[in-house]
Formats: C-alpha cells, structure tokens, sequence
C-alpha cells in the first residue's frame, strides 16, 4: 500500500523544481524522504521547507517546462516505508471510513481531510447530512481505527461543526 505524502502544485524557478503541498504533519518530515514514486515510477527527491508547504527536485526533472508537466500529480511512499507513527499519530488513509460519534450520537463516516495550512485540519463527515468539523484539541477526540470509530466531544462539536443544507 502507499501513502500520499505530497501534491505537485506548480513549478519553482527555471531549474526544474517544483512546489509541492505537503500531506504529511509537516513540511520538516517530507524533507526527509529521499525516494518517492511519481505515479509508478520511484524516483530521488531533494526536498526543502518553505513555509508550509516545500520545493522539491525531482531527478530527471531539468527545467520549467518538464516541472510543468508535473503539475497536479502526486508523490507516494510505500506504506512500509513511512515513518513509525508516534502515539495518537495517524495518516488521513487510516481515517478516512471511521464512524464519526459526537458523544453517544451516530454522526457519519469519514470521506476526506483537508490539510489546513494556517488553520486546524478540517473533516468531512457524510451522513443524514453533510458536515465539515475542524480538527481541534479541544474536540478531545478518540480515534479507535480497530474499532472503525472516532468519539468526539458532543458539546464541542454542535459548536463548531457546519452541516450542509
């Protein structure tokens, strides 16, 4: 299995290097990986910070015009591959189809997690309706991925949740 760990968002500079948006929990930990696939291909990487997001070189990849043509594409490692996850660590593949509770209360399951470059990460919930629910400490949720749940604290989450129409 692999992992997205990055989306090539558009060229840097006339060398070839690319702007990527970073999947993982941070800039720092993509800048350590060497070896990604591009589509099906494994290729050497040389990434670096840059904000929040980073730029990376990417072999074979010589000038703006073969960056462009990277453009929207995804970086992958193999699932093995990826650093240990420390405690209450998860990749958004493990969370993606858990059941959301607020409290005691069915909510729906997982279909997608935007990282948030500013601001908190931010869930989509489809259930009787759609919600979107920042992910924020003070929600004090439990993420059992044996279980197939996430528990959350039902006060704070009819607080900032925002349901669909």
């Amino acid at each position: 299995m692999r992992l997205a760990i990055a989306k090539i968002t558009k060229p840097h500079g006339v060398k070839g290097e690319v702007r990527v948006s970073v999947l993982l929990d941070s800039p720092e930990l993509f800048c350590r990986v060497k070896e990604a696939y591009l589509e099906d291909r494994k290729v050497r990487i040389f990434p670096r910070k840059a904000g929040e997001a980073a730029i990376a070189r990417i072999e074979n990849v010589m000038n703006r015009d073969d960056a462009e043509l990277l453009r929207g594409k995804m970086l992958f490692v193999d699932r093995q591959e990826a650093e240990n996850l420390k405690e209450n660590k998860y990749f958004v593949d493990d969370l993606i189809g858990l059941t959301v509770y607020a409290g005691e209360k069915r909510i729906g399951v997982v279909t997608d997690i935007y990282k948030g470059a500013r601001t908190a990460d931010v869930i989509e919930i489809n259930g009787e309706k759609g919600v979107l629910v920042p992910y924020l400490k003070r929600l004090n949720a439990v993420i059992a991925p044996e279980q197939k749940r996430i528990t959350m604290d039902e006060k704070v989450f009819e607080e900032v949740a925002v349901y669909e129409n």
